[in-house]
């Protein structure tokens, strides 16, 4: 993804990568031990100049459970700087974060938060012409933000949830954080929905199939603004879903513990 390199996600087999292999010596630190172990792996920055990706500003990498990690340019041009599918001969397994990991040379010094496991998707900069599509009674839209502007958005006032991570250089999120958002409710208007379920899908992470009733009386928000700006996937965009658990009871029970769906790609009811 990326405005500048053609906004569209592209799947790369890892395996594609067997002549780019490298290795590097380096301590776990999400493990109680100091003791170096050989990882092999490929370099972050040859996975995107395979992928066709340009001079960027920056990269988020996404894990299957949803962490990010935000690196500068800089960063990931080391080539030091790997996705590690093996440690010591073996493939990773889950239990060290595997099929493939985020690691650093131990010069670097990263922080244990920075070593993104169970690697799932990666995002050069972000898509600042993002879409979101709603399949919805046989038909299918995509809205863009000017689309999602012309149904008449609120703006709020929301401590909202943003996924776990390490965001290197990253501005802070100021909270509660001005929002811009519309309801479910309006993107399902006219619809009969009664006793129907929605499947709201994540380009990286599981979805989540609800049912629809409770979505529209507690008005769930699509959100897609943060303080007026588009939102960086490294805070869980560019879309997101709002669910105000404090406010409405019905939610309890099959909302999300972050009271927030992350990385919103699908939305489709059935």
């Amino acid at each position: 993804m990326g405005a500048h390199h053609g906004a569209h996600p592209k799947a790369v087999p890892f395996s594609a990568f067997s002549d780019d292999r490298v290795t590097l010596l380096a301590a776990d630190p999400n493990f109680d031990s100091t003791r170096l172990s050989l990882y092999s792996g490929v370099p972050l920055q040859r996975i995107l100049d395979r992928a066709g990706v340009g001079p960027i500003k920056g990269v988020t990498l996404i894990g299957r459970d949803q962490y990010v990690v935000y690196l500068p340019a800089e960063l990931v041009a080391n080539p030091q700087v790997i996705i590690a599918s093996e440690r010591a001969g073996k493939p990773l397994t889950p239990y060290r974060g595997g099929p493939l990991k985020l690691m650093f040379p131990p010069e670097l010094q990263m922080h244990l938060s920075a070593y993104c496991w169970y690697v799932d998707t990666v995002i050069p900069d972000y898509d600042d012409s993002p879409r979101v599509t709603v399949r919805l009674g046989g038909k299918t839209k995509q809205y863009t933000l000017p689309d999602l502007d012309a149904l008449g958005p609120e703006k709020r006032s929301l401590f909202l949830s943003i996924p776990l991570g390490y965001r290197w250089d990253f501005p802070q999120l100021n909270q509660p954080s001005r929002v811009t958002a519309v309801s479910l409710e309006t993107l399902f208007a006219g619809e009969n929905l009664a006793g129907k379920q929605v499947t709201l899908t994540p380009f990286s992470g599981r979805p989540m199939i609800l049912p629809v009733e409770p979505l529209l009386a507690c008005e769930v928000m699509l959100v897609y603004r943060i303080n007026d700006e588009s939102i960086h996937p490294a805070l869980g965009g560019p879309f997101s879903i709002y669910f105000p658990v404090m406010a409405c009871g019905d939610l309890k029970g099959i909302a999300p513990e972050t009271a927030s769906l992350f990385f919103l790609h699908e939305i489709s009811v059935d």
